[in-house]
C-alpha cells in the first residue's frame, strides 16, 4: 500500500514532523511492503488562495512532491498543529488549493485519517476541523474517498517522541499510536 504523511508545519524540528516520522517508522518497521510518501513541508511554497491558482502544469518541486503523494496513495495521514485552537494555515492553504476538479486525482480511491499535535493538551480540534472538510471536498468532488471516523490527538508530543519520531517510552501514548495505524490501514484496505 502507499501511504502519505502530510505533516503540514513548515517549522524546521517541529512537533508534527516528530509525529510524521513516528508514523513512517511504524510502517517501515512492519514486514509489508509500503512505499511511504513524507513530503518536506519545510519547503512549503503554496500560494494563498488570494494570491495565485495552483496551474497543474506549472508546480514547483515541493507542489509536484504533495500532487503526487496524493495522487499515488491509498492511505493519506494529514497531520496539523494546533495554533490557536485551529490547524496549521499551511493545512488550510493546501485544502483551498488542491480541493477542485483539476487536482481530483489527488482525492480518489483514499482513505484519509487526520492527527492535531499539540505540545501541551491539546490536538482534537484540528483533527476534527480537518475531517469536516475533507469530508466536504470528497463530497463536493463526487470522489470515491473516505474519512476515517478514528482520528489521533498527539498531546505532550515533545514529552513522548523524540526528534526522529522515535519514542520515549511513554506505553499508552504508543499504544494509542499504533491503535490509529492498525485500525486506519485496515479501513485502508477495506477501500482498496
Amino acid at each position: 500500500m502507499n501511504i502519505a504523511i502530510l505533516s503540514t508545519s513548515s517549522r524546521a524540528h517541529s512537533n508534527t514532523a516528530r509525529v510524521g516520522k513516528a508514523i513512517e517508522h511504524y510502517f517501515e518497521n512492519h514486514p509489508e511492503k509500503h512505499l511511504i510518501f513524507r513530503p518536506d513541508f519545510t519547503q512549503y511554497d503554496i500560494p494563498f488562495f488570494n494570491e495565485a491558482y495552483l496551474d497543474p502544469q506549472k508546480l514547483s518541486s515541493f507542489q509536484q512532491e504533495v500532487v503526487d503523494a496524493l495522487t499515488q496513495s491509498q492511505l493519506v495521514f494529514f497531520l496539523s498543529p494546533e495554533y490557536n485552537w485551529f490547524p496549521s494555515a499551511e493545512a488550510v492553504n493546501l485544502l483551498h488549493q488542491l480541493g477542485n476538479r483539476i487536482f481530483l486525482s489527488c482525492w480518489e480511491n483514499k482513505t484519509w485519517a487526520t492527527v492535531g499535535i499539540s505540545s501541551g493538551r491539546g490536538g482534537r480540534i484540528p483533527s476534527v476541523q480537518l475531517g469536516y472538510v475533507l469530508n466536504k471536498i470528497i463530497g463536493h468532488l463526487g470522489a470515491f474517498s473516505q474519512v476515517s471516523a478514528k482520528n489521533f490527538e498527539s498531546q505532550f508530543t515533545p514529552h513522548v517522541l523524540d526528534e526522529q519520531g522515535l519514542s520515549l517510552g511513554n506505553q499508552e501514548y504508543d499504544q494509542g499510536l499504533e491503535s490509529f495505524l492498525i485500525y486506519n490501514y485496515e479501513l485502508a484496505k477495506r477501500l482498496g
